[in-house]
Order: structure tokens, then C-alpha cells, then sequence
């Protein structure tokens, strides 16, 4: 079975989503997907052969508490604006996120990466089904997601991310992350 792109992107939200979490079944399924670049064919390999049984203290270092590094929040906002959840950036997202019926998974922040993904994956899963008077729309809202929210925080993570030490499976995640963004944003344009 070939793996599509908004399985993949929701195997990376898994990642970031939860501590420990490590889709592993659906990463490797990605091998077998004819779209998967050299680059992200390379970032996924090296996910894949990350250690991952101490990922769940890896996360809750990385991305929750820290004692010896700054913590890399993986909510928009933090970056942005120096809040948690700033409602205007979130407002913005809830707009994005209604265009194509997508909800926010609870227990997570709207503006959270794990979050953003999904969304993404969800916009394109909808770009297939969508008629006439729908793609406009939210062909506009995806592009606005990639380029204002997901691109900048991915890039922010990575500008961080250099600073500090990054369990391998997260850097890797991260490179494939951006890999798929990027991929995604050429593919909606494709609808233009």
C-alpha cells in the first residue's frame, strides 16, 4: 500500500502530539510512496532508526519542561507573540480551520504544530471532494496555513532547534515535517 501525503503529515502530528508517540507501521509504509522525495525519503530513514525507547523523556524535555535548556514550545503563539494561545492568532487559525471543516483535537492547542498538521492534512483530503464554489476558498486558507503558520513556526523550531541539543528521532521528525509542508504547498498549488 502506498502511503498518501495526509497520512504522513498525521504520523508527524502523532509525534508531536503526544510524549513517546512513534507511528512507526505508517513511517515505514512511506517507503513505498512514489512521491516521497531523496531528501524526505533520507529524513524518514532517519527517523526510523532513531532510538525511541526513551522518547517520551525525550518530548517532555524537548517540548514541555527543561532543566538544562530552554523549553522549544511547539505552539505558534509563543513564537509570535511571547503568550500561550494569543487570541488573535488563534482566531485567525479557527478561520483557516472552518473553511475546510476542520476541528481542533482535543487537548491540544489550535496554533500547536501537532495541531497545524492535522489541519493541514484534513485541508487536503477536502481539496479531492471539493466543488467549484468550495475550492477557492479553501485552496486560499490552505495557502494562508503553510505559508503565515506552518512554514515560519517549522522554521522558528528549526532556527531553535540549532541552538540545543534534539533527540535524533525529533530532528529527523522536524526536517520531515518541513519536507511535507513544502510538498503540500506545491501541491495546492497545482488547484490555483
Amino acid at each position: 500500500m502506498s502511503l498518501h501525503l495526509p497520512e504522513l503529515l498525521r504520523a508527524l502530528a502523532e509525534i508531536f502530539a503526544r510524549p513517546g508517540a512513534f507511528p512507526k507501521a505508517t513511517l515505514e509504509d512511506a517507503a513505498d510512496a512514489f512521491w516521497i522525495s531523496e531528501p524526505l525519503m533520507s529524513d524518514l530513514k532517519r527517523l526510523l532508526a532513531a532510538e525511541t525507547l526513551d522518547l517520551a523523556v525525550a518530548y517532555t524535555d524537548l517540548f514541555l519542561v527543561s532543566r538544562e535548556n530552554p523549553v522549544l514550545h511547539l505552539e505558534a503563539s509563543v513564537h509570535r507573540t511571547g503568550l500561550l494561545r494569543d487570541p488573535a492568532l488563534l482566531h485567525d487559525l479557527d478561520r483557516h480551520y472552518e473553511a475546510f471543516g476542520f476541528d481542533v483535537p482535543e487537548g491540544l492547542s489550535p496554533d500547536h504544530l501537532a495541531t497545524e498538521l492535522e489541519a493541514l492534512a484534513t485541508g487536503l483530503q477536502r481539496l479531492g471532494s471539493a466543488d467549484e464554489k468550495e475550492l477557492s476558498n479553501i485552496v486560499s486558507n490552505l495557502l494562508s496555513l503553510v505559508d503565515l503558520h506552518l512554514l515560519p513556526l517549522l522554521a522558528e523550531l528549526d532556527a531553535l532547534a540549532g541552538s540545543r541539543p534534539l533527540h535524533p528521532a525529533y530532528a529527523a521528525a522536524l526536517d520531515s515535517a518541513s519536507s511535507c509542508v513544502e510538498i503540500a504547498r506545491g501541491g495546492i498549488f497545482a488547484f490555483t
